[in-house]
């Protein structure tokens, strides 16, 4: 069975575990064509009357306009975005294929039973609905309430989860209230990148390039692009007249136009407490640092970790009854606060920089070490029988990856912070870990 991933951020096909296809939830549309994803995207400031990027969210039978052909309506858009995927993986046109559907925690019911009979016109046999945020928490070990913040194009979503005891005492997570935060949707927050983008452009270059359909679609591909490759600084280029202009925008240049919309998104979330991150959220630049300056403890949840948790579910289900119905309660996982673990391989006690390890002891700021000089950007801290990295600017990474807020680390890690690389090492005394 496969998973649909209905979120217009991307809308994504997998199949054990493994992503086949992931589109974003975006349609162009005029009379002789009618392209999705990645390409309408590449044409979606050359011809922006002709771009429809709400369908996913509306999923609803608005009118189009302007029309095309066969499109009238925002449901007539979903029918062919999922025909399209279905063409371009080569899945077969004469069978239905079996699906279990993340969806929206703000999907209505009417909303719901509408892309049932949709994507069964479109080939694809929707075994059972399951609240995104439900199965996300569902793969990981939480001790009590918490609240996940996911986003997609038009708004971030913050869900509140509870775990509780089914009849056989056994623990589940359950969905609770769910807020909507439009300011925190990544369609707006690429706008304001792009208006900072262009500000830099007129300061350093005198040249706008937002006045040219050409040049402002240059630069929307490159800020999206590079801001899922999480990259710590933007160059953007653009051609125009014969003339090649380049800018370079810092990451945190983007946190800071954003700041306004990511502290509405922290009002929503409320008082202090734990909250996990899917993928999408982990990306915008500055969020999560942000998120946790509020005071937030911050759980990342794996890409790959919706898929799973609906394809588990749906094997349970296999044999059971065949209706259709919208999951907002799963089993959860008995949480590390209640079992204990086993500490993390090769304990670090060390930090290691230009031949100088330092003790690590309870915590240990990166600029308290000799070596530091400016890299002040992160401190170590005992979490538990284990060690954390918890940064505190946006340059820094973890064994190379972008380290957006705390992590588990272990000896053998490698922390990069403003050019300086510290390793985490394990000093072994009498065969005893040194301060263990």
């Amino acid at each position: 069975m496969m998973v649909l991933e209905a979120n217009d951020a991307g809308i994504a096909l997998a199949r054990g575990g493994e992503v086949l296809c992931r589109q974003p939830g975006v349609a162009l549309v005029d009379g002789r064509e009618v392209l999705f994803g990645d390409d309408a995207l590449a044409k979606a400031r050359l011809r922006p009357r002709q771009v429809h990027n709400e369908f996913w969210q509306r999923l609803n039978a608005d009118p189009v306009t302007p029309p095309g052909r066969g499109v009238a309506n925002q449901a007539d858009l979903v029918y062919l975005h999922l025909v399209a995927i279905k063409e371009t993986l080569n899945l077969p046109a004469d069978s239905a294929v079996d699906v279990a559907v993340a969806a929206p925690s703000t999907a209505s019911a009417a909303q719901l039973s509408l892309l049932l009979g949709i994507a069964g016109e479109a080939g694809f046999k929707v075994r059972a609905f399951v609240d995104v945020a439900v199965a996300a928490a569902s793969t990981l070990a939480l001790a009590g309430p918490c609240r996940l913040v996911d986003v997609s194009l038009h708004r971030a979503t913050v869900t509140a989860l509870a775990l509780e005891k089914d009849d056989d005492g056994a623990p589940r997570i359950r969905r609770g209230a769910v807020d909507e935060v439009p300011a925190a949707g990544l369609a707006p927050l690429m706008e304001g990148w792009i208006d900072a983008v262009a500000d830099r452009f007129v300061e350093t270059t005198r040249f706008d390039p937002l006045r040219v359909a050409a040049t402002e679609q240059q630069v929307f591909d490159q800020v999206r692009a590079q801001v899922d490759e999480a990259a710590d600084e933007f160059a953007i280029a653009v051609q125009h007249d014969g003339h090649a202009r380049q800018i370079t925008v810092p990451r945190h240049a983007f946190a800071e136009k954003a700041t306004q919309r990511y502290g509405v998104l922290a009002k929503a979330i409320g008082p202090p407490g734990v909250v996990l991150l899917t993928h999408r959220a982990s990306q915008p630049p500055g969020l999560a640092a942000h998120l946790e300056a509020a005071g937030h403890r911050l759980l990342p949840v794996p890409e790959d970790a919706v898929a799973n948790a609906l394809a588990a579910h749906a094997e349970r289900r296999a044999s059971a009854d065949t209706g259709v119905r919208f999951v907002t309660s799963l089993p959860a996982r008995v949480s590390a606060a209640q079992t204990p673990v086993a500490a993390p391989p090769r304990l670090p006690t060390h930090l290691l920089c230009d031949g100088t390890a330092l003790r690590i002891g309870e915590q240990l700021g990166a600029g308290e070490h000799p070596a530091a000089g400016a890299a002040n950007g992160f401190r170590l801290e005992r979490r538990g029988e284990g060690c954390s990295v918890v940064p505190t600017t946006a340059d820094v990474r973890l064994n190379g990856q972008p380290v957006a807020f705390e992590r588990a680390v272990a000896a053998g890690d490698v922390v990069h912070c403003q050019g300086v690389d510290f390793q985490l090492i394990a000093v072994v005394d009498s065969g005893h870990a040194a301060g263990a």
